[in-house]
């Protein structure tokens, strides 16, 4: 089944539509852009091909389809090369009251300050299907299809 993972909020990355990404090799600097407050990695991911920027607000309702089981296996200690601290959590009810709206991804920073680095931690190959540049909500982006 193919998938489709997002990594937002990017200070940099080397990387452009068509490029394929094998496990270890580095997707971008984690960064604060977009409507970020701080410096931090969004990662959420949905079920098939979205070569499009979407919303949570559509993951909420489905259009994508939400990959919560598939999202959970990115947040390891490879992603940055070292643990990665959950800063907002899955569908987090703080951040739902704050914002009226539903989280379906995770915030995450490095557990050690100097590894804001992300790395492709998964064994399947991947591929840059889109690429957002100063996205007034997302910042800088990569997206990246999968199949698993």
């Amino acid at each position: 089944m193919k998938y489709t993972v997002r990594y937002a909020h990017l200070a940099s990355t080397e990387l452009k539509t068509g490029d394929m990404l094998s496990r270890g090799q580095a997707i971008g600097v984690m960064g604060s852009t977009g409507q970020s407050t701080g410096p931090h990695l969004h990662i959420d991911c949905v079920v098939g091909l979205c070569a499009r920027r979407y919303t949570m607000h559509e993951i909420e309702n489905g259009n994508p389809s939400p990959a919560p089981r598939q999202l959970n296996y990115f947040i390891d200690a490879e992603l940055f090369d070292c643990l990665p601290v959950v800063t907002t959590p899955y569908a987090d009810y703080q951040y739902q009251r704050d914002l009226d709206k539903v989280h379906c991804g995770y915030d995450v920073v490095p557990s050690k300050k100097k590894n804001t680095t992300i790395y492709w931690n998964r064994s399947a190959n991947g591929i840059v299907i889109d690429r957002l540049v100063n996205d007034p909500g997302y910042g800088n982006c990569i997206v990246i299809a999968f199949d698993a």
